[in-house]
C-alpha cells in the first residue's frame, strides 16, 4: 500500500480521481479488515473494488470436463511440435499464407502467460475455414 500512496504522490494523482481498483482473491487483497482493497476504500471512497477476470478464466480452463481438456491439450502438443523447430515452423508459415490467414505464424503455447492457451486456440481456430 505504500507503494502505491508513494506512486500517487510522485505523478500527483487525486485519491477523489481513482474510480476502482482489481486486484486478485488473495486474502491480503481482499480482507475487509486489512486487505488492500480496504485500505483503498479508507482514501478513495467511491473506487469499486473489482476480482481480476483473468483469473477467473484460469480456475475455468482447469476445471474443464475430461473430453474438452483432451482436446485442449492435443491441440497444445500439436502446436507446440510444430513451433519445436524451423523445419516444422516453414511449411506450417507456408499453409497459413496459402490459406490467406490473418497470421501467418501460431503461437508456442507456455504455461507461464496467463492467457496463452486462448490465444493458441484462436489462431489454429481462424484456420479452421
Amino acid at each position: 500500500m505504500e507503494m502505491i500512496r508513494s506512486f500517487f504522490e510522485t505523478n500527483e494523482f487525486k485519491w477523489e480521481t481513482l474510480c476502482g481498483v482489481c486486484t486478485d482473491g488473495a486474502p491480503a487483497m481482499l480482507g475487509s479488515r486489512s486487505g488492500f482493497q480496504k485500505k483503498i476504500k479508507e482514501l478513495a471512497p467511491q473506487a469499486t473494488g473489482l476480482h481480476c477476470m483473468i483469473y477467473r478464466f484460469a480456475l475455468a480452463i482447469k476445471t474443464l470436463p475430461e473430453p474438452p481438456q483432451e482436446v485442449l491439450n492435443s491441440l497444445i502438443k500439436i502446436v507446440n511440435y510444430i513451433k519445436s523447430s524451423a523445419l516444422n515452423t516453414r511449411p506450417s508459415k507456408e499453409l497459413c499464407k496459402d490459406m490467406n490467414s490473418d497470421h501467418e505464424t501460431l503461437l508456442f503455447y507456455t504455461a507461464v502467460r496467463s492467457l496463452s492457451k486462448g490465444n493458441v486456440i484462436e489462431r489454429v481456430f481462424e484456420l479452421k475455414d
